[in-house]
């Protein structure tokens, strides 16, 4: 398991939602997988009482495929692979890549989230943010042409 910081509850209407190392998480037990006998961490948010998995929010949570299978879909899509190429590739199932692919832009997207949340930024500083990275990404288009 990692450092209980690196968790967040993962109630949706609970006030600390989504807040990595907002300290109302506890251990609470542990629970074994049947088909590998490995030991998973429960925990509980101290605000609203939900218990759940360490894996619960984990992006390869109810997956069928183990996280080195998933770290290779997400690579392979990253560097400018479609999803059928990658599924003929690793021998997958392209809707299965896909809803992988799918949940890994969710998970993106959630933890930016999170991180610009947690910076307190103002609007005019995000606007400035956000024209700062177009800006780079433009300039790092144009050289690696």
């Amino acid at each position: 398991m990692q450092d209980i910081k690196d968790y967040y509850c993962s109630n949706p209407d609970c006030k600390n939602y989504g807040l990595r190392g907002a300290g109302s998480l506890v251990k609470a037990g542990t629970y074994t997988l049947k088909a590998s006998g490995e030991k998973k961490q429960m925990l509980k948010c101290t605000v609203c009482g939900m218990r759940f998995s360490e894996t619960q929010d984990a992006l390869f949570a109810g997956c069928h495929y183990d996280a080195q299978t998933i770290q290779s879909i997400i690579i392979s899509v990253a560097e400018g692979n479609g999803i059928r190429a990658t599924a003929r590739k690793l021998g997958l199932s392209k809707d299965r890549v896909n809803s992988i692919v799918l949940r890994a832009e969710a998970y993106a997207g959630m933890t930016l989230s999170n991180l610009l949340r947690s910076l307190h930024l103002k609007e005019d500083q995000l606007d400035g943010l956000w024209s700062f990275i177009q800006r780079n990404a433009r300039q790092k288009r144009l050289y690696n042409k």
